[in-house]
């Protein structure tokens, strides 16, 4: 049975119970009716005895047994006098009697704490002690004084005040050399107790316990910071058993004490007498209080800094407002600071007046005190009785003082008044804050209880038109009339009575007689007798919230310049269509108009503006059942169909028509202003079953087939497949794989010679990009290169390129060999980066390539793009000093006509027109016009992809300078380049 059986409730007085004890078999059985007992459990034991006794029963009578001994015991235990005699019969059995009586003691201790705080308050010290030894019911109670090196050499304690302790004793309490461990214990832990106090090691110096008869003892210290200035202990004659409550008020009480000194008869010498406050104190209240306080409390100390504040909590932390701050004589204004972490926390935290000196060495981390290279710090907590420091009172001093006791007394009695004070000053605020809240951006009016207005505000006047004075003392009805059936003024009613406040939206009358929505909080004001004495009203004017609500509304919803539905109103129609199946297929149409970029770019983007209008009016022309209409982008539309017809076949047969039928409105042209604007298609389609379910899959699908749709042929419409679907996935799939091909050192470079026409001689090679996987297997340029060209990711690739292109170069050259130039292709998107022209010659400049050897290869398309902003980069590069290419010229529109604008320095022949031209006399006619027109230009012309001696004789023939191809080298990796150019390097 566990012992805490034993916390039942257990009668004030009992009869007395007797037991006999098997020392043997460690039972015991009752030889008295014990069943009407709280203690019935003892009748049939289960378990041996020391575990049918709590510890503080058991161990006593297990010490008497382990002596062999009979005795009476008297214990205090759980509220309880427990009388325990124990009697030896023979052998291994004891005879024991058991009785319990009621202890006069209060069980919650924590209520002594407010009665025993506000003596220390009232430095009512000797009472306060003597009421905490009765709620203890201690025998006595003695308070010490410590001194680190006494006069019996070492810590010494000295009795300074005593409570029931006999003055007629054989042998009187004197002064005790302390152990270094009690010492050491009590200093760390604050407080200590000991149930056996005669036996405890730790208090071998205190030789009276035995004498004296005290078997159990608390101890709290008296602590000024961290230093032991004195001890409180409460002694019992009797075993007692101790517990935190018990630790915690005695610990209280020390805490209380701080350096009291108990008055004798004799006068104490080195004491002075409590210093004299000013009678002018008496008369003055608020600010003028604190500034007379506080210029006394400098002038009495010597101080060069005072201020009085108030704390203030801020979230976590705690601030100070200061109130009256002086500073060599001088009335100075701080704002509001977080509570410095130092004395002046630790004042806060412990409620007691400190007198510190050594700050820098006591407190390193108080930054703000250790500015102003104080020698002393003087701290008072400003509260009233019992209560919680609202402010504290702080003095700076440039010397420490030599009794600094007198001035803490006489400011310490002035806490609570200037406590007061702070209050007066904080109410006085609060009331003007009250006052500027009052007049607030919002309407406010105040009410009596029968709905008559009291006061209004400056912005209720100007919200409703009313006048003040007109309005005060009229009807609430007057600003909202009441109707039939209406039940507002009950709902407001019973939610103040319930809950004190209503909150709702309304209609509101202005002088004018016409309604407005408002926004309004009815709170109710109570009297002494808690019942509802007036309603505060505020409200404000929702009119333009509410205007705003709809304009939000409509571009959340809508498109503001076409008024169609937007992305996210066509998902939602979308999701309602796949979550609401009515056994119809439908279709989503993606439509992207063609070459708008061109439009906007060139006419203006007002003009792009005013061509999406037209086509939304064209569009709207389609028959509208089962269709919603959409701008999901710039020059993006949607078309759902949301019924097309119960089987596959024909939603898109139908699709499939309405595709056609939106191609043929963007056959006539737009009239936009004075232009006439030609404008097509592409289209893409995914149809969708009650089967679908995810609205985002199908908006992918349509935007795939959209995509495939302008990658064909503009002006067209294309189903989606899974096919497509496959062929996008795996392009993801290559662009990852690019991705970390350039991490992983995947990508490498070829080059290929090229050589001239004439001689046969070397003229220069081309860096060639290829991608060896890590299992060895080559990736075709064509397939990662297009993919590479449709993300940023070619503008990381290319500068790896050139750099790594002319890295090698350099090294050739710095070799010895003869390579006339370098050739590097170089992207759209490398070329129009903003930065391209300085990151080539900071490539040149890193790498030691001479600028004249580097030719950077641009294809036509780059250059038609853009054609203006083209040339002005070309021209930038030329001038660094590199040489220029025009590559694959001849395949762009109206190439010929731009050649004589471009800075170039080389023209490539494609390869297109190399493969047909021994047998193509119509591509021969146009090879030797290019030729002849670069030789006008002084441009030189290479060609590419030379396969066979024909087509190299026919060049040759042409006046071609320049060839490259399969005929003489393919692209070769370094060392394959490096063998084939060792017989040309000089010796």
């Amino acid at each position: 049975m566990s012992s805490i059986a034993l916390r039942q409730s257990v009668p004030a007085t009992s009869a007395p119970l007797f037991f006999r004890l098997d020392a043997r078999s460690q039972r015991l059985v009752a030889l008295t009716d014990v069943m009407q007992t709280p203690l019935h459990w003892l009748d049939e034991p289960r378990s041996p005895w020391p575990t049918q006794l709590p510890e503080p029963l058991r161990g006593p009578i297990e010490r008497m047994l382990s002596q062999g001994q009979s005795g009476r015991l008297s214990l205090r235990f759980d509220g309880m006098i427990w009388q325990i005699a124990l009697s030896h019969e023979q052998d291994a059995f004891w005879l024991l009697c058991l009785q319990t009586q009621s202890q006069e003691v209060m069980a919650d201790l924590a209520l002594h704490l407010p009665r025993l705080s506000q003596m220390a308050s009232q430095q009512q010290f000797a009472p306060m002690l003597e009421s905490l030894r009765e709620t203890l019911v201690a025998d006595r109670l003695i308070l010490w004084h410590y001194q680190a090196s006494g006069p019996f050499g070492g810590e010494q304690l000295t009795p300074v005040f005593t409570l029931g302790l006999d003055e007629a004793s054989a042998s009187p309490l004197g002064p005790l050399r302390g152990d270094s461990r009690y010492i050491r214990a009590l200093r760390t832990r604050k407080s200590l107790s000991f149930s056996e106090a005669a036996h405890q090691p730790m208090l071998c110096q205190h030789y009276y316990l035995s004498e004296h008869g005290v078997r159990a003892r608390l101890d709290a210290a008296l602590l000024d910071h961290d230093r032991l200035i004195g001890v409180l202990s409460l002694e019992y004659q009797s075993p007692t058993l101790l517990n935190d409550e018990m630790l915690q008020l005695v610990r209280h009480c020390a805490q209380r004490l701080g350096h009291w000194q108990p008055q004798t008869d004799e006068p104490q010498q080195g004491v002075a007498p409590l210093l004299a406050l000013p009678g002018e104190l008496s008369m003055l209240t608020g600010i003028d209080y604190c500034e007379a306080l506080v210029g006394w409390a400098c002038a009495a100390s010597g101080a060069t800094l005072g201020w009085v504040g108030e704390y203030q909590p801020r979230g976590s932390k705690l601030w100070v407002i200061p109130r009256h701050v002086r500073h060599r004589d001088e009335t100075q204004h701080w704002p509001p600071m977080d509570l410095d972490p130092g004395p002046s926390a630790e004042l806060f935290h412990h409620g007691q007046a400190l007198y510190v000196e050594d700050l820098a060495l006591r407190y390193p981390l108080a930054t703000r005190l250790l500015h102003h290279n104080a020698q002393a710090f003087i701290g008072i907590p400003l509260a009233q009785a019992a209560q919680a420091p609202i402010g504290q009172l702080i003095l700076l001093l440039p010397q420490t003082l030599t009794d600094p006791m007198p001035l803490l007394d006489a400011l310490s009695a002035q806490a609570s008044r200037a406590a007061i004070e702070l209050q007066r000053l904080a109410a006085d605020d609060a009331l003007r804050l009250a006052e500027v809240a009052f007049n607030t951006h919002d309407g406010l009016l105040v009410t009596d209880a029968r709905g008559i207005i009291l006061k209004v505000n400056q912005s209720f006047c100007r919200i409703t038109g009313f006048d003040a004075q007109g309005i005060v003392g009229q009807h609430i009805d007057r600003l909202r009339p009441p109707y039939y059936g209406d039940r507002l003024k009950e709902e407001v009613w019973q939610a103040v009575q319930r809950q004190e406040f209503w909150i709702g939206e309304e209609q509101c009358l202005n002088q004018a007689g016409n309604l407005f929505p408002v926004r309004l909080m009815v709170s109710g004001v109570k009297n002494e007798q808690d019942e509802v004495s007036h309603l505060v009203c505020s409200f404000y004017d929702v009119s333009k919230e509410r205007e705003a609500a709809r304009n939000i509304e409509q571009l959340a919803y809508y498109d503001d310049l076409c008024g169609l539905f937007n992305r996210r109103s066509l998902t939602n129609a979308l999701r309602r269509t796949l979550d609401e199946p009515n056994g119809q297929w439908g279709a989503l149409l993606l439509m992207d108009l063609d070459n708008f970029k061109s439009i906007n770019d060139s006419l203006g983007h007002a003009y792009g503006d005013k061509l999406l209008q037209a086509v939304v009016e064209r569009l709207k022309g389609l028959p509208q059942e089962n269709l919603v209409l959409a701008r999901i982008s710039g020059d993006e539309f949607a078309l759902l169909f949301t019924a097309l017809g119960q089987g596959y076949v024909t939603a898109k047969i139908l699709a499939e028509h309405f595709a056609r039928e939106l191609m043929s409105l963007f056959r006539i042209p737009f009239d936009i202003e004075s232009h006439k604007l030609h404008c097509s298609v592409s289209i893409g389609i995914s149809l969708f079953s009650g089967e679908d379910k995810d609205h985002l899959i199908l908006m992918q699908q349509a935007d795939t087939a959209a995509h495939m749709a302008k990658r064909g042929s503009q002006g067209s419409y294309v189903f989606f497949s899974q096919t497509m679907a496959e062929k996008e996935k795996s392009k993801l799939a290559l662009n990852n794989q690019l991705r970390d091909a350039l991490r992983n050192h995947e990508l490498l470079l070829h080059y290929q010679p090229q050589y001239r026409v004439d001689n046969g001689a070397l003229s220069g090679i081309e860096a060639l990009l290829r991608w060896q996987r890590s299992d060895g297997t080559m990736v075709p340029p064509g397939e990662f290169i297009p993919i590479a060209e449709e993300t940023s990711l070619i503008q990381d690739i290319g500068y790896w390129v050139m750099k790594t292109a002319c890295a090698q170069y350099s090294f050739w050259l710095n070799q010895g060999r003869v390579i006339p130039h370098l050739s590097v292709n170089v992207s759209a998107r490398q070329f129009h980066t903003a930065g391209f022209v300085q990151q080539v010659e900071y490539i040149l400049r890193d790498t030691g390539v001479p600028p004249s050897r580097l030719l950077l290869e641009i294809t036509e398309s780059v250059v038609l793009e853009n054609r203006l902003e083209s040339i002005a980069r070309m021209r930038q590069l030329k001038e660094l000093g590199i040489l220029l290419s025009i590559d694959d010229f001849g395949t762009g529109y109206s190439s010929l006509a731009y050649l004589r604008d471009l800075p170039a320095d080389e023209v490539k022949l494609d390869r297109s027109f190399i493969q047909t031209l021994v047998h193509s006399e119509q591509d021969r006619a146009i090879v030797k016009a290019i030729l002849d027109l670069a030789r006008v230009f002084r441009f030189t012309v290479t060609a590419e992809g030379v396969e066979e001696q024909e087509q190299l004789d026919m060049l040759k023939q042409l006046g071609c300078q320049h060839y490259q191809g399969f005929l003489t080298s393919r692209p070769l990796p370094v060392k394959g380049l490096e063998a084939l150019l060792a017989p040309l390097s000089p010796g």
